[in-house]
């Protein structure tokens, strides 16, 4: 403990106060909100009819959007960060992978910036941006079908497309006059988005957005961000599993034996569709395979090109067969990822090492999806009246800031996990000491056990603000809740209430809660006074939460700024500098909102 105590005086000089999430962030979260919804609602539509080109039409619209929205907030840095929250946003779903949409969008986002960082914030540099941006398309597009299919995509589609150029009389048409000829167009359209957004931005910025706007938008922060099946696990291990196992995969198919790797894939596909149920949809869809028969239809017949009324080719066959299962565990394997880095723990490092901001954007735009989604006109009235849907669209934009300012009040929550019987209240009581030490007045309660013939026969519930304990649970208690061996006190139960009541909070800095169990995943025990100290932004909490319920109960809270440590893996003053970080530097202050 003392060394503790030592170590954090060292660490203190270093660490400031700091807000929740800058400006820059709140306003990228909104646009990337108002953004996502346009693109689920448009989306959507397209999807449902089969409409060709949708995705240029969607690329046409977040040109036309970027370009609008920085008229209303000359932000340096909003682009990319919009972007790479409206891209989390559309794959979100537990069927979406980490490739397609996403990576589309961002591209464009990032394109959008560099035109502006390099051209300044004119015409000019937004004409460029928008050019370059639905010129990605082509690039993005291309890319994906390599990802999915490998080369020998390359050679069935040039093959198609000489068969192609034959047949309308132009056999001299080359691949490369046809690609150049489409980036044109792309880069025409392009242009003409860039200039269409700056007119609807210039139009925005000059309209008063008072309360007489029609349509009203709310956010509720209990949606539940990236929610799974309540019985998915996680494991960090697996995250690098399914990693080496994709890349070994493809290695053994495309290096050396189909047919070995063939049955590498075999397993992997049926464990990871076994294990991650619900992440799957994707294979479900009827269209997916639909492109899997005429993928392999197309290879089977151009492959080798088309000559003489030959319609099949066994080498042909084989390889659209090699290219479907490549497809198939492109999409099962980056499935798998994309569920594996939903996990709390992964979370908790990744905002450890700088995407906290990131984390708390994507979840204030999650909150306020749906609302948006439900705010704004059918599909029909966005291509029928583009110029005044979009207006409707920027005109939300203050209003939502001022909403996510609101909701960032809200307390951060820090999470010391462990197994059973692994120190993990030994591990708070030591962190509650140490802050109190540094003169911090600390809240809550600590639950110490008692060890009988080697394993545990009660367990206390000690007030860290007064000292005072009592009994909260037995093996030798006859009534009360039960879990496991143990029955619960009410008398301990009522009295750890009273801990958690807002009178005997008065004048704490932060709260700690040993131990958020089964009793509260099911709304018992502490989890209505847990739901009361979540309306109240006045404090940080500690929790102390066995590995196996942590990610059940960030979802079922609905946590967005949270921090989960390992007790056998983080340093004890790593999670020291991270509570005084959010704490006011001045001892026996409520904490500042921030």
């Amino acid at each position: 403990m003392q060394s503790l105590c030592v170590s954090v005086e060292n660490t203190m000089t270093l660490l400031q106060p700091q807000n929740k999430i800058s400006d820059v962030w709140l306003k990228a979260s909104v646009v990337g909100s108002l953004w996502a919804s346009v693109e689920i609602i448009l989306g959507s539509f397209f999807h449902n009819l089969r409409i060709p080109f949708a995705g240029t039409i969607l690329a046409m619209n977040s040109v036309a959007l970027m370009v609008a929205f920085h008229q209303i907030w000359n932000v340096k840095g909003l682009f990319w960060r919009a972007g790479l929250i409206c891209a989390l946003l559309k794959s979100i779903s537990p069927s979406a992978i980490l490739i397609g949409p996403m990576t589309g969008i961002f591209a464009e986002a990032l394109l959008m910036e560099l035109s502006i960082r390099v051209f300044s914030r004119n015409i000019l540099g937004y004409v460029i941006g928008g050019a370059l941006a639905l010129s990605s398309a082509i690039a993005h597009k291309i890319v994906t079908l390599l990802v999915y299919y490998g080369f020998d995509f390359v050679t069935v589609l040039v093959n198609l497309y000489d068969y192609a150029v034959r047949q309308i009389g132009y056999p001299d048409l080359k691949p490369k006059t046809a690609i150049w000829f489409l980036l044109g167009i792309y880069i025409f359209l392009g242009i003409v988005s860039s200039i269409f957004g700056f007119a609807i931005g210039r139009k925005a910025a000059k309209t008063p957005t008072g309360d007489d706007q029609p349509a009203r938008i709310s956010i509720n922060t209990d949606k539940k961000l990236f929610e799974l099946d309540k019985g998915q696990k996680f494991s960090v291990k697996a995250l690098f599993l399914h990693i080496f196992a994709v890349a070994v995969c493809l290695v053994l198919i495309n290096k050396y034996s189909f047919e070995l790797g063939f049955l590498f894939i075999a397993f992997y596909v049926s464990f990871s569709i076994y294990y991650y149920k619900r992440s799957m949809r994707h294979l479900k869809r009827p269209f997916f395979w639909v492109q899997v028969l005429l993928l392999t239809m197309l290879a089977t017949i151009f492959f080798n090109g088309f000559q003489h009324g030959n319609f099949f080719d066994p080498q042909g066959l084989m390889v659209g067969i090699k290219m479907n299962v490549r497809a198939i565990l492109i999409v099962v394997g980056f499935s798998a990822i994309s569920v594996e880095l939903r996990n709390p723990v992964v979370k908790s490092v990744l905002s450890r090492r700088g995407f906290s901001q990131l984390y708390l954007s994507v979840g204030l735009a999650f909150s306020a999806l749906p609302s948006v989604v439900e705010q704004f006109t059918k599909p029909k009235q966005f291509l029928r009246r583009p110029f005044h849907t979009l207006s409707s669209v920027l005109l939300q934009a203050d209003r939502l800031f001022s909403l996510f300012r609101e909701s960032i009040n809200k307390p951060g929550v820090f999470i010391l996990t462990g197994e059973k019987h692994e120190g993990k209240t030994t591990f708070a009581l030591n962190l509650a000491e140490a802050l109190q030490k540094k003169g911090f007045a600390t809240g809550g309660f600590v639950a110490p056990g008692k060890i009988e013939d080697n394993r545990r026969s009660e367990f206390d519930i000690l007030d860290l603000k007064t000292g005072a304990q009592k009994p909260l649970c037995s093996i030798y208690n006859q009534v009360g809740d039960k879990i496991g061996p143990f029955r619960f006190y009410t008398e301990g139960q009522k009295f750890g209430k009273e801990i958690l009541g807002p009178a005997h909070l008065e004048g704490c800095d932060i709260v700690f809660i040993d131990e958020v169990g089964p009793l509260e995943m099911k709304g018992q025990g502490w989890s209505p006074d847990i739901e009361t100290l979540l309306q109240n932004p006045s404090r940080p909490h500690i929790w102390v939460i066995r590995k196996g319920l942590v990610g059940e109960a960030t979802q079922k809270w609905g946590l967005m700024d949270v921090l989960v440590f390992d007790i056998n893996v983080d340093k004890a003053e790593t999670v020291l500098g991270s509570v005084l970080q959010r704490i006011n530097k001045n001892p026996g202050e409520t904490p500042s909102p921030g």
